[in-house]
């Protein structure tokens, strides 16, 4: 059974990628690119939490689920492998999607930044963690 920890990352993460399918619709590609990247880590904070360990408090679950990935049983260890891949390209924009970025010699704001394939590339990504999330035994 599902601590109340777990389900509230697990709700947390839903309403977050239902957040960012609006905002895809709306054309809000940076917030997408947020709302994205912040349902990825709740869904893999409730995995986290599930497999008994902290998420990370610097957005770098990926780490956490590395080292829990070292004590995995094959089905969850490819489960988990899958997750660390996908984290390592949303993590980048819970930061990214919020400041001013980089781009050459100019520094744009997030909405001047991101475009309607970056917001939908990591929107199926998070839904990717999503399903991996739900479809695991251990949630």
């Amino acid at each position: 059974m599902a601590s109340e920890e777990q389900k509230a990352y697990l709700d947390t993460a839903l309403a977050q990628l239902e957040e960012a399918k609006l905002a895809i619709e709306n054309r809000r590609y940076s917030l997408c690119a947020l709302m994205s990247a912040c349902s990825a880590e709740s869904a893999t904070s409730a995995l986290i939490v599930q497999l008994g360990s902290r998420p990370s408090k610097k957005h770098r679950n990926s780490l956490v689920l590395r080292k829990l990935s070292e004590a995995a049983e094959a089905p969850l260890k490819s489960k988990i492998s899958k997750l660390i891949d996908s984290m390592k390209k949303l993590e980048p924009h819970i930061i990214m999607a919020r400041y001013p970025i980089r781009k050459g010699p100019e520094l744009l704001p997030p909405i001047k930044f991101y475009t309607s394939k970056m917001a939908e590339e990591l929107f199926d990504q998070a839904s990717k963690v999503m399903d991996i999330v739900k479809g695991s035994k251990a949630i």
